[in-house]
């Protein structure tokens, strides 16, 4: 009878042990767009700015998620900022033509590029489907978005589009040499979150990146385990120093998007899509 009750409990356990692994693999592997909001104050945001709101996705990749422009909709933003990968490096770029249009009918849609959209053959004729479908992609470039007389900046430089280290921080610093200093309050689209370091010190007062998925695979702590493979550039492949969410420097705050697609061969584990939503908010911290 003892022998038959140790049998009886170790059933029980082994089938306890694989329903609960089953729903850890089922809650893992969950797509559903999951929104972000967040507040970025400064006393350099003019009154006319104040509430101003962002929608910001990154690294669409072609791919797609139930309920995302429903999504954006209802957060009544006054612009969509994309910061880059919107396109796959191969396979149909209509997707993207079509979520373009679809976003430039909710608010004026910006965007840079991505690693993937630069490998792309077809890149140019990519670009000039999405102007026309509403978007305009900032190439080391600025846009002075106004209300009144009040006004921000809006800057936005290209991917460094190299897997040596060394030529993409020059390939960034180039790039930035482009763009004069500017007074006022400055957001700047860029699509490495990876390369921080090389845009912290610019005089932009918010970073808006994306390009490391989340981590791929995300801890319960929340932090991203593993980088793509064109963010390496001589660093380590696991646990990147920027994943996701909110990083700050001494002048500058960066928030990266864990992304929509998924161009890996690892599924994206406890690592929803992500939709962030930044308002700005004029005053001190």
């Amino acid at each position: 009878m003892k022998y038959e009750r140790t049998i009886s409990l170790k059933k029980v356990l082994k089938a306890a042990a694989m329903t609960g692994g089953a729903l850890c693999l089922i809650r893992g592997l969950d797509n559903r767009l999951e929104v972000t909001h967040y507040s970025v104050t400064s006393p350099k945001i003019p009154p006319a700015f104040n509430g101003f709101k962002i929608a910001h996705i990154s690294d669409f990749h072609c791919d797609g998620v139930p309920g995302l422009c429903a999504e954006i909709s209802a957060e009544e933003p006054d612009i969509i900022v994309s910061t880059g990968d919107l396109a796959d490096d191969k396979g149909s770029y209509l997707p993207c033509v079509r979520l373009c249009e679809h976003l430039s009918d909710i608010a004026p849609l910006y965007a840079v590029t991505g690693n993937h959209d630069l490998w792309r053959g077809d890149y140019e004729r990519f670009e000039k489907e999405t102007e026309r479908a509403g978007m305009t992609t900032l190439h080391n470039e600025r846009v002075i978005l106004k209300r009144g007389l009040d006004e921000i900046s809006l800057s936005g430089i290209d991917d460094p589009f190299t897997l040596s280290a060394s030529k993409a921080a020059e390939k960034v610093q180039a790039s930035l040499s482009e763009i004069s200093r500017y007074d006022g309050f400055d957001i700047l689209l860029f699509h490495r979150a990876n390369m921080f370091e090389c845009v912290n010190h610019n005089g932009f007062d918010l970073v808006l990146s994306g390009h490391m998925h989340g981590g791929q695979v995300r801890l319960p702590s929340g932090r991203g385990v593993v980088s793509p493979r064109s963010s390496w550039l001589g660093r380590s492949v696991f646990f990147p120093k920027y994943s996701a969410g909110r990083y700050r420097s001494a002048h500058t705050e960066m928030i990266v998007n864990r992304g929509i697609g998924n161009p890996m061969f690892i599924p994206r584990l406890f690592n929803r899509p992500e939709l962030t939503v930044v308002t700005l908010e004029s005053g001190n911290k």
